[in-house]
């Protein structure tokens, strides 16, 4: 035997060898098996990335859809239409024009894209229907209303204040009632000084005395539109009321209470 030649026998018997000869025997065995869930893996990125590319191009799509509606949202209304729009301004003659091409183009969005723009693309539109088929709004906004959501806080705001303009007081007052019970993302004073505009117009005026002095004796609230106009009803109303609302601290150009702030220790 030639010299440095390693003999059959020992290459048996060599770790290395046997392991080799052993992994060579299991993928033999198993060839069939690890090529068919290659081609279950491959197959199912290759399923993942078409669905993903799928709901991407989507959820592009629905939003460029509500981009649209919401630039007739936000549209003119000149007649006759100003010649130097800017780029993607949209415009109408009439306000009429405007809200039924709102009202288009929002339950397009709602109903092409309802996974994403579903709820939020009804109401949007239902609020520009009102002008032109109030009856089916209501509808509209009475079953938005229903939900548990933001959108269902905002739908029974519009269908309170549809109330309220219609002259609907008892009808407004519920709605608004339960608005103030679970008021979502509506802010709370809003609520309350719509509450007392109708307690007001009913003739309760002890009711509605009591809502604005409320807001107007929040200092949080004393400077903003709500404070301001809680504070005008409430002297029309209830001058001696309006008297015993705190000063507002006047303050300085950043803001701060005239003097700066406090330090400590001084």
């Amino acid at each position: 035997m030639a010299k440095g030649r390693a003999s059959a026998q020992n290459l048996k018997r060599d770790p290395l060898m046997a392991q080799y000869v052993a992994t060579s025997a299991w993928v033999k065995d198993r060839s069939r098996p690890i090529v068919k869930w290659i081609t279950v893996a491959a197959v199912a990125i290759a399923v993942g990335l078409i669905v993903w590319m799928f709901f991407s191009r989507y959820a592009k799509n629905a939003a460029e859809s509500m981009a649209k509606a919401i630039d007739i949202r936000q549209a003119v209304v000149r007649n006759p239409i100003p010649p130097d729009l800017a780029p993607g301004q949209r415009a109408f003659k009439t306000e009429d024009e405007k809200h039924r091409a709102a009202y288009e183009a929002f339950t397009l969005a709602a109903n092409e894209y309802p996974s994403y723009n579903g709820d939020m693309a009804r109401y949007l539109a239902a609020t520009h229907q009102l002008h032109f088929e109030a009856g089916k709004a209501e509808a509209t906004l009475k079953e938005l209303a229903q939900k548990d959501s933001d959108v269902g806080a905002q739908a029974r705001l519009a269908l309170a204040e549809r109330y309220e303009a219609a002259g609907k007081n008892d009808e407004a007052l519920a709605e608004y009632q339960k608005l103030k019970n679970k008021p979502g993302p509506i802010p709370p004073a809003l609520v309350d000084v719509s509450m007392a505009r109708v307690y007001e117009a009913m003739g309760k005026n002890k009711e509605a005395i009591d809502l604005y002095f409320a807001v107007a004796n929040n200092k949080d609230l004393r400077s903003t539109g709500l404070g301001t106009t809680s504070v005008g009803r409430l002297t029309a109303l209830a001058p001696e009321k309006a008297e015993q609302l705190p000063p507002v601290e006047p303050t300085g150009p950043m803001g701060l209470p005239r003097g700066g702030m406090s330090i400590p220790g001084r």
